[in-house]
């Protein structure tokens, strides 16, 4: 693959990217000036954007924690997005020491710097980055670096942490979370988050200004959805306690303020394939 083409689409370094602006929320670095200047306007159209950034990768460390504790070795995780501290693979390693990842993206840049990282650590045999999109779960699954790091007769974790709102209704993500659901191993789980239409209950506008500036100028246009939608998502899954939840409250490792508009900003759940396991206490 030429490294500025992904399926025939060169990066554009003059519009801003969902991947690039999310870690500029996160992290503060902006891979281009466009994604430092959009993420700043989106700011101040949604105080607390950076703070909704931080909650989501706060969820994917508890995640991945959960997974890893109850027994997966393996992950794949999909629109995995630029590397920043705490990355899946080493979330899991903390705990699975022979853990595995394969990290999905289809933003150039973010597959490229996280090639780096996974060379620079010496981890290319466990763990390995794809150039991918989640609307094409099969190339994905049946990619050979995929098959060749993950064990599809054992139970994987599977993260779709912040992405599926990049998947318009018209992808029809039920449809792809179905062909992605029928090919994992019983006992696997899946990790979802996502933006929340309720935002605009507790301030007023917020989501839909949000989403309407988005996509007026950013690559990858964003779909809000609400709790019922997002719960659909988990068909043919057994969600493990507390079902799907706001961001921070999918077994918090501390308090988040109820006052706080941010804490409505994101769906999150946890669901395995088959009989939910006791919640250990």
């Amino acid at each position: 693959m030429d490294d500025n083409t992904f399926h025939g689409r060169e990066l554009d370094a003059s519009r801003p990217s969902a991947a690039r602006i999310y870690h500029y929320l996160l992290t503060g670095e902006a891979p281009f000036g466009v994604d430092r200047l959009e993420g700043d306007r989106l700011i101040e159209i949604t105080p607390g954007a950076d703070v909704i950034a931080h909650a989501n990768r706060a969820f994917l460390t508890r995640a991945v924690t959960y997974m890893a504790r109850h027994g997966i070795g393996q992950f794949l995780d999909i629109g995995s997005g630029f590397p920043a501290a705490g990355n899946t693979h080493e979330i899991a390693r903390t705990i699975v020491a022979a853990a595995r990842t394969v990290y999905v993206d289809n933003d150039l840049d973010a597959v490229e710097r996280s090639h780096d990282l996974l060379a620079g650590q010496q981890v290319l045999d466990t763990t390995a980055i794809i150039s991918e999109d989640l609307r094409r779960p099969h190339h994905i699954l049946d990619h050979p670096t995929t098959t060749s790091l993950l064990d599809f007769t054992a139970p994987i974790g599977v993260l779709l942490v912040a992405v599926w709102h990049f998947v318009p209704d018209t992808d029809h993500p039920r449809r792809i979370m179905a062909a992605l659901r029928d090919r994992l191993p019983p006992g696997s789980y899946i990790a979802i988050s996502h933006a929340a239409t309720e935002l605009d209950h507790h301030l007023p506008g917020a989501a839909t200004g949000f989403a309407t500036a988005y996509n007026e100028r950013v690559a990858d246009s964003i779909t809000f959805r609400d709790r019922a939608a997002v719960t659909a998502l988990f068909d043919g899954f057994s969600l493990v306690e507390p079902g799907v939840t706001w961001l921070p409250d999918w077994h918090p490792d501390h308090l988040s303020d109820p006052a706080d508009p941010c804490h409505y900003a994101g769906h999150a759940g946890i669901a395995i394939l088959g009989h939910p396991r006791p919640r250990r206490r």
